[in-house]
């Protein structure tokens, strides 16, 4: 395939260039002023926009165990609606989580066949889990059982991380986890986990909350609105998770990584000044659309539809976030994607409702508008942001990450002239509860393509998006450290 008239985004170059780009077998084979098709087909991308294929390093596409709020299928689909050809899925919201071989070889069987974008897991770090835990969660004769079980055991930890470690780019835990099957790690054994990863040379992931202040804070708040005889509001649960709790839990992970802060990597930041202690320490993170986009005082329009763990934060956070983006101390934004029925979004109770928020399809629609076009990141932090700068991270770059010769052809192609309007039922998520709903972008992606081959075409029906995904559930692959 020959690509005519592109505007695209090149490695190093701070403004789009016209060029004509040559595919074949699925990679970029030249970049030119002028490429002259023979018999190749050629797809005039005249008035288009071009950029690396998005990758979202962190998403929760439940699959198998909790399909009931996303799998991988419409997950996936979500995913190229939104311009992300790469995806990396988290071992949490697995049964079984994806702490052991087996697991991971259980995971993929159910998933192979289901996606329609590329895609990397992580393996986990759980703590221990209490038997009478497991049992009522697996049966006294059910075999994943043991799969959570070695997790509280140090040295089984250990063998499992070095057995996951050719099959995924990177290991997850966590400091405070509200998953009965998956828990959170002390700093003994967070530290022997991080020290085995750089061994692995594979980043270790921190969901960094501080359970001491948040389990004290979160009593204080439920009991404060007893007393004073009132529902408890949205402003007890952001009380409850505040900057405290990510500053606290940051500054702990970044002195009990001395020696090794280059192998830990933050997720879903909300704070500034934490994501700027993770930098100054050596250590890398990541923040998400809604903490760019909203502050606390946003509940009183968005309720649950916004409830994530950590929660966004104070006002004056949002632009903090921005400027650290522009400064290149945040390394990447992630969807953290993690969707949920109304039932559990929406159950009476702001201590009981689900956190998490489908995000996928609104990562780089969002970035593009409010980051790229408004000014507020060049177009080298854009691509980096959102391809990258995750692509380096995660063993990925020799293969995706940026328009290059050799690489795969990810591309995606946006209309600047038009606009996207976020609407739930229409994001192709099995989440359709969106604090970005109603919202204008600037920008409209009509053609995503991963391998050289379109996978989102909205030229073919665009007011009926399932229509416009032009591949079948499988075609995504599972990639490696080191893909190429």
């Amino acid at each position: 395939m020959i690509i005519k008239n592109c505007l695209a985004a090149l490695p190093g170059e701070e403004r789009l260039i016209k060029k004509d780009i040559s595919i074949a077998n699925g990679k970029i084979q030249a970049i030119a002023d002028t490429i002259e098709a023979s018999n190749e087909p050629v797809l005039d991308a005249q008035g288009y926009e071009v950029f690396p294929g998005a990758i979202d390093p962190h998403v929760h596409f439940d699959e198998p165990g909790f399909t009931h709020r996303e799998d991988f299928y419409h997950g996936s689909m979500a995913a190229v609606r939104g311009g992300v050809t790469t995806v990396i899925d988290m071992p949490c919201t697995s049964l079984p989580p994806v702490i052991s071989k087996d697991a991971l070889i259980n995971k993929l069987s159910h998933i192979q066949t289901r996606s329609v974008v590329d895609f990397a897991l992580y393996g986990g770090v759980s703590g221990v889990l209490p038997q009478e835990t497991l049992i009522s969660l697996f049966g006294k004769d059910a075999q994943d059982m043991s799969l959570i079980t070695t997790a509280g055991n140090d040295e089984t930890m250990l063998e499992a991380m070095e057995t996951l470690a050719p099959f995924v780019v990177g290991f997850k835990c966590y400091f405070i986890s509200g998953m009965k099957t998956f828990a959170a790690v002390d700093h003994f054994r967070f530290r022997k986990a991080l020290v085995k990863a750089a061994e692995l040379r594979r980043p270790l992931l921190l969901h960094a909350e501080d359970p001491s202040f948040i389990q004290a804070a979160t009593q204080y708040w439920k009991t404060l609105a007893e007393q004073e005889n009132r529902l408890a509001s949205w402003d007890d649960y952001v009380n409850s998770r505040n900057e405290l709790a990510e500053l606290s839990a940051i500054a702990s992970a970044c002195a009990l990584a001395w020696g090794y802060t280059s192998t830990l990597h933050i997720v879903h930041v909300g704070t500034a000044e934490a994501a700027e202690l993770a930098f100054n320490a050596g250590a890398t993170a990541e923040t998400c659309p809604h903490y760019l986009a909203f502050s606390r005082d946003d509940f009183a329009v968005h309720g649950s539809s916004l409830k994530t763990a950590p929660p966004v934060k104070g006002r004056g956070q949002t632009e903090k976030l921005w400027r650290l983006l522009s400064r290149n101390v945040i390394s990447f934004v992630a969807s953290d994607h993690a969707p949920a029925p109304p039932e559990e979004k929406h159950t009476g109770s702001i201590w009981s409702d689900y956190g998490g928020i489908p995000g996928t399809g609104t990562i780089f629609p969002y970035l593009y508008s409010e980051g790229y076009r408004s000014g507020r990141i060049s177009l080298t932090q854009f691509t980096a942001l959102t391809s990258g700068n995750a692509a380096e991270r995660y063993g990925l770059a020799q293969g995706k990450g940026s328009i290059a010769v050799g690489k795969d052809a990810d591309l995606v192609f946006v209309h600047p002239h038009k606009h996207y309007t976020v609407q739930g039922n229409k994001l192709l998520s099995k989440g359709t509860l969106t604090p970005f709903e109603g919202k204008i972008l600037d920008g409209f992606i009509e053609l995503t393509m991963i391998r050289g081959t379109i996978v989102w075409d909205a030229r073919k029906a665009p007011d009926e998006p399932e229509a416009c995904i032009t591949v079948e559930p499988g075609f995504g692959k599972h990639l490696v450290w080191g893909y190429t």
